[in-house]
């Protein structure tokens, strides 16, 4: 889009990721009790692992929590934050303005990540510190940070192809909770028998799960590459997936 003198008005990338990062968290200041709930609920299932399963279990916990909102992020942030997008028209608003669909995707996940990463990794890094394993943390990050964009393709695919908006957390929040409860997450995937394990490690969370703990040595079965690649092809996967199901300004 040019002005009359040809002179291009879009926005920068980076003042379009602000931009939209700032419009799609300014409800945190009517609603800060989500932030303590964030804050309590890691350190809730520490306390009741802690009880259960001593220091042990409560390592498990470190890296399922940052697994588990990685996948959440991307399937159920930015799934169910889209489609309700489309139901009070503020996607519509988005499209029709000098916004790339770029901007806005990471605009979203800014919002996100700025409101409530910061308190959750404090708290568990907390933990890792009470119990001498922080290296735990940028093992879970890194595993992480490559889970990412299969969940979010993946909500964007859901969001953008849903025919009745309001109901995507009918199908998100099974995705999600299924993936995260059901496969090696919150418990090794050593503790699987032999045979199930390669079958267990094509789920993009169990990956991910058994990728940070090979790269924090800790109960891990497999070396990191091959978690790794399963990771790097289901984003493959999943892109493609989300390639041919969104346009940006049609339905």
């Amino acid at each position: 889009m040019s002005s009359s003198g040809g002179r291009d008005i879009r926005p920068s990338i980076l003042r379009s990721i602000l931009g939209i990062a700032v419009l799609e968290s300014r409800w945190v200041t009517r609603q800060p009790g989500w932030l303590i709930q964030d804050a309590f609920m890691a350190l809730s299932f520490a306390l009741i692992l802690w009880a259960w399963g001593g220091a042990e279990a409560v390592k498990s916990i470190i890296i399922a929590w940052i697994i588990a909102g990685a996948w959440s992020t991307g399937i159920n942030f930015v799934g169910q934050d889209i489609a309700w997008a489309r139901v009070y028209g503020k996607l519509q608003m988005y499209i029709a303005s000098p916004v790339t669909p770029r901007g806005y995707l990471l605009g979203l996940l800014a919002s996100h990540f700025a409101v409530h990463m910061p308190l959750s990794i404090a708290v568990l890094s907390l933990i890792a510190t009470a119990l001498d394993t922080l290296g735990l943390i940028p093992a879970a990050v890194a595993a992480g940070l490559l889970l990412l964009p299969c969940s979010v393709f993946l909500g964007l695919a859901l969001a953008m192809r849903i025919r009745k908006h309001t109901n995507i957390s009918a199908i998100t929040n099974p995705i999600a909770m299924i993936l995260i409860m059901l496969p090696p997450v919150f418990y090794p995937l050593a503790a699987l028998p032999a045979m199930l394990q390669p079958i267990a490690l094509m789920v993009p969370t169990a990956a991910a799960a058994e990728l940070a703990r090979s790269l924090a040595g800790y109960y891990a079965v497999y070396q990191p590459q091959l978690p790794a690649l399963v990771l790097v092809m289901w984003n493959i996967a999943a892109l493609v997936v989300a390639s041919r199901t969104i346009k940006w300004g049609h339905e």
